[in-house]
Formats: structure tokens, sequence, C-alpha cells
């Protein structure tokens, strides 16, 4: 007889409290996907999908801890699922849009021991499919690609760079400003969250928001590809100088110099990676 799945509430925010039995039934019903989890991504020991809880949309991310390693991470707040947390909290403190983790639960005493993340879903879609779907005018995409690059600079003047930057990764609506539509991001993994800020950084964010899109074959167009790389480098100087561009004669200067470095970091970044498409295809929808 298969034993009854353990559930513990290893992380909760304070207005999710009141919901934690109806979390820990929720999950413990869930060990596969069901009708009432509308996939997103899936692999062989994890999967992401939306659900809703209370009425609440979510998104639901379930992996597995097959090896001891794993369980061991887990129970040391340094799997996967604790990491996302964690980076979360950091783009919050910093000032920079975020999918807000709700829950985070571990399971045992299953045939599958697993962790189990409860993030707010973030409304839009991601910037991928965005440009996949060639559905935004020149005007949207240049906002979106000045969005990107400044979000870029923004995060590495927060101290902080994101090791798996991908268009992915990124969620975008588009909201009504004054007449104009603005681009509002949003980063939904933040596993990859990294206490860390140079230039270094800055081209592996630049030339991994490239490398997917390679991949799949949606790369922006060259002018847009160069809006993000300006952007970010105008963020990031403008953090390194404390002050904001033109106020000085040389700032226009610097400004370029800088970005015909990093264009070539960025470029040798790309060369050097290999073969750029995914092991798993973003723009493919699970099969239900």
């Amino acid at each position: 007889m298969a034993r009854t799945p353990r559930i513990r509430i290893a992380r909760i925010t304070q207005d999710w409290r009141p919901r934690a039995g109806r979390l820990r039934e929720f999950v413990s019903v869930q060990t596969l996907p069901t009708p009432k989890l509308a996939l997103l991504k899936s692999e062989n020991d994890s999967f992401v999908a939306r659900a809703v809880l209370e009425g609440v949309p979510v998104v639901v991310k379930w992996r597995a801890l097959v090896s001891l390693a794993d369980r061991t991470k887990a129970l040391m707040g340094a799997s996967r699922a604790f990491r996302q947390w964690r980076g979360a909290r950091r783009l919050a403190r910093g000032g920079i849009p975020a999918a807000r983790p709700l829950a985070l639960l571990l399971q045992a005493g299953a045939s599958h021991p697993g962790e189990w993340l409860v993030l707010e879903e973030a409304p839009g879609e991601t910037v991928l499919h965005a440009l996949a779907t060639d559905r935004l005018s020149p005007r949207d995409q240049h906002a979106l690609a000045r969005a990107v690059g400044v979000q870029v600079g923004a995060m590495l003047r927060a101290g902080l760079c994101n090791r798996d930057h991908k268009p992915s990764n990124l969620i975008v609506e588009f909201e009504g400003v004054d007449g104009a539509r603005v681009p509002i991001l949003t980063l939904i993994d933040t596993v990859a969250i990294r206490r860390r800020s140079n230039p270094g950084e800055m081209v592996r964010m630049l030339a991994t928001l490239l490398i997917e899109t390679i991949g799949v074959g949606v790369a922006p167009r060259g002018a847009i590809a160069f809006r993000v790389l300006r952007d970010a480098c105008a963020a990031w100087l403008e953090g390194t100088l404390g002050r904001p561009l033109g106020s000085h004669p040389g700032d226009r200067k610097a400004l370029r110099a800088l970005v015909r470095s990093t264009a070539r970091r960025v470029d040798q970044y790309i060369q050097t990676h290999g073969d750029p498409t995914p092991k798993v295809d973003p723009l493919k929808r699970p099969v239900s």
C-alpha cells in the first residue's frame, strides 16, 4: 500500500498563512499533473503549471527530489525552490518586479519526494512569445527593448545579476499610460539571481537574452538588439557615475566607448557559446 505523502510548509508569506491547510490538501493530491493544472512546461522530473487556489491564479512548480543530494539540499534550504524564493526577495528589495513566491512545500513519505513552489501569476506573455508572434508594432518593439535594457542596468545597479536571463523567463504586459503603451516586465524564474555586479555579468545577461532567440529562430532585428544593449549600458553607467547621463561633456563619449566594448564582448560570448538550440523548445506547449 502506498504511503500517504507528508507535506511540510517550509516557507509561506504572511497573507497566505490562513490558506496553509488548503495548500497541503491541494499538494497532497497533485503528485502528477491533473486536469486541475494547466501545464506550461513539463520535463522528466519537473513541471510548471497554472492553477487557481481559492480563486487566486497562481503558478505551481513541482520538482522531484530524486537523489540523496537533492533531498539534502532541500533540507538545508539550498535547492532550486529555495534559491528561487531568495532570488525573488532580493529583486523585490531592489525594486525590480519578479513573480512573488507565496509558499514553498516539501513532500516526503511518497513514491516521489519533491518540492512545490507556489507563485503569484504574472499577467502577460513571455518576451520570447511576443517576439515569436510578431504582433508588436515597431514602436512597441522599441519600448520593449528599452524596458529590457533598463531592467538589466537596474539589476546591476542593485548589486544583482541573473545568470539565466532568458526572454522565456521574462513576462511582459503592456499598460496604457497617458495614451502610450508602456511595457511592464516581470522576471518569473529567479533561481539564478546572484549578489554580483560587474561589466562581465552585464555581458553574460545581454548575450543570454540573444542566445535563446537565436536558438529558436526569432532573433530580434539589429536595431532592437542594439537598443537593449545601449540602454543597459546607459543604466549601468549612470549607476557607476552616480548621476544622470548628459550632465558632463564627456558622458556621450563614455557611453559610446562602453557600448562598443560591450558589443564586442557580447558577440564573442555568443560565438564561443556553441549550439544555441535549447534542449526543450520554450515555444512548444506541452501535451496535456
